[in-house]
This record gives structure tokens, sequence and C-alpha cells, in this order.
């Protein structure tokens, strides 16, 4: 049996712990602050939206799931030609790296940075280059940098704005510099996974340059704020030409059809999107606060997370807190030491259950 080489090397993506795996500390339940999901769960609407559409199951879904695209097209303003959905944001970035490398080719992205690219990049016979930063902000976009290793064999170069891990921005006028530099023959690839959490006028909208002429494509997401990570839905925006390739590559069936309803009726649920941010803006800032009162070096987040290092040994309180039933995301996967952590936010009550937990085992833990 024969096993491409490429193949052969990965490294498999290793996502943040399921509550499930809690079981083996006797435990029933507890509190997942390790992926960055929607402590609200979704809207109402969507859930009925939901419940509708399972009594439908039996039937195949629409391919490419033409009532959300019409939706996302209604909502943003743009042709149905330049849309894509996907299993979520996953799908697209490996469908799209796929459709367009050749082996010897390369991305260019930041460390650290969302791995997956890096996954998907190597799984088509690709080099991903990860930049790091400087000196002086060691956990941002080093643009110029990023800028100097693009070569004749890059392909795409990656912007996940605000970044997953670290929740930095890259501000404005450090995008359209940046973007004005890029070569027109590389795809900029825009994550905008966490877009909904910024609430900074110098953020910049990813659909404010589609039209600029230059090839762009803006992913987004409906696991975060709207909490549909279950449901594995995404979206991406960009040339008609683009999106046309890309379509003849997808699975026909990528986006099913709970998935697609429930999309649907979340890009009606305001309501629901204004709580979510309300809560992040409330509950980062608290956890950010908490945790530098308690030592830990935290640096700014514009998402719905905190990225900071802990004064502790991270692999010891990282099953310390498992114990006692909190699940926070290890960042060694991102190529990180093992006292840096991403703590997704929960409700008050589980961020305060959360600080106990953790003051408790601090006591009984050495300062590294």
């Amino acid at each position: 049996m024969h096993i491409r080489k490429a193949v052969k090397d990965l490294k498999p993506y290793k996502p943040g712990r399921p509550l499930r795996d809690l079981e083996a500390y006797g435990l029933s339940s507890g509190v997942k602050l390790g992926s960055n999901e929607n402590p609200l769960g979704p809207a109402p609407e969507v859930v009925e939206a939901i419940a509708k559409a399972c009594k439908e199951v039996r039937l195949y879904p629409e391919p490419g799931a033409p009532l959300l695209r019409e939706a996302l097209a209604k909502r943003y303003q743009r042709p149905l030609d330049t849309i894509i959905t996907g299993a979520g944001i996953d799908d697209l970035l490996d469908l799209t790296l796929r459709s367009m490398l050749e082996p010897g080719d390369n991305i260019v992205m930041a460390k650290p940075g969302f791995v997956r690219y890096a996954v998907a990049t190597q799984n088509a016979g690709g080099e991903c280059r990860e930049i790091s930063g400087t000196a002086q902000e060691p956990y941002r976009h080093n643009l110029a940098a990023m800028l100097e290793a693009i070569d004749e064999r890059t392909r795409a170069v990656v912007v996940v704005n605000p970044n997953n891990p670290t929740g930095a921005m890259v501000t404005r006028s450090e995008w359209e510099s940046f973007w004005k530099q890029v070569p027109p023959s590389v795809l900029t690839i825009l994550d905008e996974a966490y877009y909904e959490f910024v609430d900074d006028d110098q953020y910049p909208d990813g659909l404010d340059y589609l039209d600029d002429g230059r090839p762009l494509l803006v992913f987004r997401t409906f696991s975060k704020c709207h909490s549909l990570a279950g449901l594995r839905v995404g979206y991406g925006m960009g040339p008609a030409s683009l999106i046309d390739y890309l379509d003849r590559a997808r699975l026909p069936f990528s986006v099913n059809h709970v998935a697609a309803c429930a999309a649907v009726a979340a890009l009606e649920s305001s309501d629901h999107v204004a709580r979510t941010r309300a809560l992040t803006h409330h509950e980062v800032p608290f956890l950010a606060k908490a945790l530098s009162e308690r030592g830990w070096e935290v640096h700014p987040s514009w998402a719905n997370f905190v990225f900071a290092r802990t004064p502790l040994p991270g692999t010891p309180l990282a099953q310390a807190l498992l114990r006692r039933g909190f699940i926070l995301r290890p960042l060694t996967g991102f190529g990180l030491t093992d006292d840096f952590f991403r703590v997704s936010h929960g409700t008050r009550e589980q961020n305060e259950e959360f600080l106990r937990a953790l003051d408790a085992v601090s006591a009984e833990l050495p300062v590294s």
C-alpha cells in the first residue's frame, strides 16, 4: 500500500481536549476554557432552526449550501459567485491550498499562528514558511519579514487577524502597507475567524478590500461568535475566478443540511451576537487582570481568549487543573514552551471557579 511521503511526514494537528477527557479523573462534568467556544451557546432561534432541519436529514443537502450562500450575499451585498461555504475554515483552507500548491511551492504565515495552515500545506507537498515576530513584538505578525520571505514559488501569504493563538491584531495602517506590497501573483488569505470580537476602530475589515483588483480571500466562521463549532460551517469571499476553481474541487456536500439551516438563522441573530460580544468584552479583561495579578505575563488580545505565560511549570499546572475539571489550551503544539496558555473566557461564574481552582493548585506548585 502506497502512502505519499508528505502524508507520512505529517505531524497531526492536535485540537483542544474534549470534556470527555475529564472522565479519566472521575469527573462527569467540567469547564472547557481551551477551544475558544461561546459559553452562551447558539441563539434560541438557531436552536429552533436546528430542530426543524433535523426532521429532514434523510435527504441529501443541496450541493454548495446555496441558501446559505444567498443569505451571505444578501448580508454582505456581495455577488453570489464570490462566496463559497465549507465545513469550517479548516475545510476551506485545506481546499484552497490543495487547489493551489504544487510540490515545492510555499506559503508564508506568522509564527506562532494557526497551525492548520502548516499541516494543510505539508499535506499538499508544499513548504510552510513560518515567520517569527520581532524581538520587540515576538507575538505579533512580522509583516516586513513575511514580505521578504515571498519568492517565485510562493502561492499564498496568510494573515490571521486577530491572530490565533496570540489574539494580536494587525492594524488598518499595518495591513494596508503590507497589502500594497504583496505581489499580485500571490494570493493573500485573510483569516477573520475572530473578527466579531474586535471593538477597535483601527481594525481593517477584510471585505473593504475585496474589490481592489488584487487576489484576496477572506475566511470567516460560525464556530466562534455564533456558537456553531460542533456543526462545522464557515465561508470564504474572494474573486469569482478563484471561487469557481474552489467550487470545482470542493466536496459536493461539505456543509450538511443542519449546519446550513443553523447558519442562515444565525445571520439573523444580531441580538445574540451583541450579547456574546458584550460578554467577551467584560470577561477577557477580567481574566487578563486576574491572571496578571497572579504573576502571569499577559499579552493584549482582541479575541475571545487570553494569551498568557504562567510563572508556574506549565505541564503540571495543566494536569492539576484537569484533575479539578478545567481544560485550558497549552500551546506547545503552536511551537511555544509549555508555560504558554490560551485561556478562553467562560461566564463570570465559570471564570471565578477557574480562578479559585488556579489559586488552589498554584499553592501546590513551585514557581518556574
